[in-house]
């Protein structure tokens, strides 16, 4: 998978999974920067993405940034479209080199373009526990993680007010791309 170099942003792979460790995708993006956030990553209108056992592939429609923070369970993606920000429930991620990896629990929370916030596969959540044996102590944590999000993005704690939508006009910036 071949993406064109934008700026002097280093190209990464973003390796995805779903509990306990099963490969759903891979795509690929640009480290833009990093703050006490964590590490922030653009994926342009255009990039390729793949499943992980290759069957499907496509473009990423639309240019966005995610946030990977530091032994959290959560990652956040932030962008221009209905949803502005979609936080994945998640194991932390790793980071070996130029690749992330990221194991989703299931649960997201979404926040509208109107700011209306709220959790998207609760059901997928206990179908997952129950399938994949998933232990209480990973599935509580999702389930809390889930519900301090919801209160962050409500009360529009940073990087859910301003950081997140700054990294993304600034990557938009650097794609040429005119902000709204």
């Amino acid at each position: 998978m071949i993406i064109h170099p934008i700026a002097n942003y280093p190209v990464i792979e973003i390796r995805g999974f779903k509990w306990p460790h099963r490969p759903t995708s891979v795509a690929m993006g640009y480290l833009i920067g990093e703050d006490t956030f964590g590490k922030w990553v653009g994926i342009a209108e255009g990039n390729p993405w793949r499943d992980a056992n290759g069957s499907r592939s496509g473009v990423f429609e639309l240019s966005f940034i995610k946030l990977f923070p530091t032994n959290t369970f959560w990652t956040a993606c932030f962008g221009n479209g209905d949803i502005l920000i979609d936080v994945d429930i998640s194991l932390p991620v790793t980071w070996v080199d130029h690749v992330v990896e990221e194991v989703d629990l299931e649960l997201d929370v979404l926040c509208t373009a109107d700011w209306h916030v709220y959790i998207r596969d609760q059901e997928k959540l206990i179908q997952v526990r129950e399938m994949f044996s998933m232990p209480t102590h990973i599935s509580d944590q999702a389930e809390r993680t889930c519900q301090d999000i919801v209160q962050q993005i409500e009360q529009r704690v940073e990087p859910f007010s301003e950081v997140g939508f700054t990294w993304l006009h600034q990557f938009l910036s650097a794609l040429g791309v005119a902000r709204d």
